[in-house]
């Protein structure tokens, strides 16, 4: 006669009857990033350069910013213009 047995792990808190997990609530907004001006930081962002090198573009006329009262902004059409050019004299 064969004889089989189970085992079965039974951890400490698993005398507790089990609880079904409560549902999570996520709040999510997603705002359209249309900006028509961009931060110096947020520039260098989107071309993937440092900030120090940013201000050194802008400060030779490379790309183009303006000035919104003391803050320098940089338009969004700017940098595309800036990459084309460096697209062409490559």
């Amino acid at each position: 006669m064969t004889a089989t047995a189970q085992l079965r792990l039974v951890s400490p808190t698993a005398t507790r009857a089990p609880t079904a997990p409560e549902p999570q609530l996520i709040n999510l907004t997603i705002e359209n990033d249309e900006k028509l001006l961009l931060s110096v930081v947020e520039a260098a962002h989107r071309l993937g350069i440092g900030r120090t090198l940013m201000y050194e573009l802008l400060g030779s006329g490379q790309i183009e910013s303006v000035h919104v009262g003391r803050l320098r902004k940089v338009p969004v059409d700017a940098l595309a213009k800036f990459v084309e050019r460096c697209r062409t004299n490559a």
